[in-house]
């Protein structure tokens, strides 16, 4: 042995072993609290998500990037004239003229939008969701010569169904299940 160096023993060595594992242990939680849930960071972690629970939600997400839907092209109508809807490969879409549900519509959600939320509703193969309209216009729905959906009818077109009654529009993706319903005083994702 050279003079000044000393073998540990061998609880001294046991010692500095737990002490390493600990460290290391230590070393892991702080990179994934730091790393935030799923291996994001936390910017990524809290951004935007898509929009699938029930409009009585407390915590409902975010809509995405909006969309300019002022030259959007309806199908039919409902025979009150205030709801029309679209069916192409995509979705099923339905705006609506008026309502009075502006209060139940999440907060986050309005203010995620660089336009306005209520007026457009869709489902598609990723679920229901609001539509953030960023066309700067209020709805109008000009039924001329637009086919009227009449109460307890239904138009199945590309995958979607939807089913006009007194109480509002309602379409679902057919294969998923996924729909909306909208009237004027409230709409119900799922």
């Amino acid at each position: 042995m050279q003079a000044g160096t000393r073998r540990l023993s061998g609880a001294e060595t046991a010692m500095a072993v737990v002490a390493a594992v600990l460290v290391l242990v230590f070393a892991v939680m702080l990179a994934m609290r730091v790393s935030g849930p799923g291996g994001q960071t936390p910017a990524a972690a809290s951004g935007p998500q898509e929009t699938t629970a029930t409009s009585t939600a407390a915590e409902e997400e975010p809509a995405t990037a909006g969309e300019d839907l002022s030259g959007v092209s309806f199908d039919f109508a409902a025979p009150s004239g205030n709801i029309a809807c679209s069916i192409d490969a995509e979705r099923a879409l339905c705006g609506i003229a008026d309502f009075s549900y502006a209060d139940s519509i999440p907060s986050a959600e309005v203010a995620a939008c660089e336009g306005t939320v209520g007026h457009f509703l869709q489902v598609s193969t990723e679920g229901a969701e609001l539509v953030c309209d960023t066309s700067g216009q209020q709805l109008q729905i000009d039924t001329s010569g637009l086919p009227t959906l009449g109460y307890g009818q239904e138009r199945t077109a590309q995958g979607f169904t939807c089913i006009s009654s007194e109480t509002g529009m309602s379409c679902t993706h057919d294969d998923t299940g996924s729909s909306f319903a909208v009237r004027r005083a409230a709409y119900d994702l799922s």
